[in-house]
């Protein structure tokens, strides 16, 4: 009888601990180190292992970021996942340049470097600020690296791929967090809603700046 507890706990610790869900984070996890957007297609496939809580979207210079918090985080692969987050580099134009997507964490960049040692053999570079795993030559115009958050207030460190556009077959657009990991791909003319998104944050940028300009006018004009 006792030999027949030991074995009911041991499914249940087994279950509890190694569920499908559980699976299903860290196979979204280790399809991200390939780079490539295959991982969106997996990513899709375990969004039940992820439950979004809220949708930031932020504008850093010519760069768009959204992020999606997990409530609660997900462990997987020795690390606690808190978010998902995906950057958009758009220099001196409508058309995307280049494109960042991956997990946050909330271990450093060190530490998540250390537990993930296994899947990149080759070793990380770097400082205390990012450090770039060597999977990657120069030549293929993409990198995985793990770095400290860039926007004020996020703590832990950013697991995320950086791959130009060109090298990702020319897609205007990576899926829509909006609609939390939605498996249909973005069209060029949802594109276009977030080209003039941005254009709009910029032309409000621009009327505070002349508001501003003519306030100051006026006061020396009046002094």
């Amino acid at each position: 009888m006792f030999k027949g507890v030991v074995k009911a706990l041991s499914a249940l610790w087994i279950v509890g601990f190694w569920s499908p869900v559980h699976a299903g984070a860290e196979r979204a996890v280790e399809a991200l180190f390939a780079c490539d957007i295959g991982f969106f297609e997996v990513f899709a496939s375990e969004r039940a292992a992820f439950s979004p809580r809220e949708v930031r979207i932020s504008y850093l210079s010519e760069q768009r970021i959204e992020i999606v918090k997990f409530d609660p985080p997900v462990e997987a692969l020795g690390l606690r996942l808190t978010g998902y987050r995906q950057q958009t580099g758009f220099y001196y134009g409508a058309r995307p340049t280049s494109f960042e997507w991956g997990f946050q964490v909330d271990e450093t960049p060190a530490g998540a470097a250390l537990a993930l040692r296994d899947h990149f053999p080759e070793g990380f570079e770097g400082g205390d600020e990012s450090l770039m795993a060597l999977k990657f030559p120069p030549v293929t115009h993409r990198s995985f690296s793990v770095s400290k958050p860039r926007l004020a207030g996020e703590t832990g460190a950013d697991l995320h791929c950086s791959v130009s556009r060109e090298n990702l077959d020319n897609i205007w657009a990576l899926p829509d967090v909006v609609n939390q990991f939605s498996e249909e791909w973005d069209t060029k003319g949802r594109w276009w809603v977030r080209i003039i998104d941005w254009f709009l944050v910029r032309g409000r940028e621009i009327r505070d700046l002349v508001a501003a300009t003519d306030l100051t006018r006026n006061r020396h004009h009046f002094g």
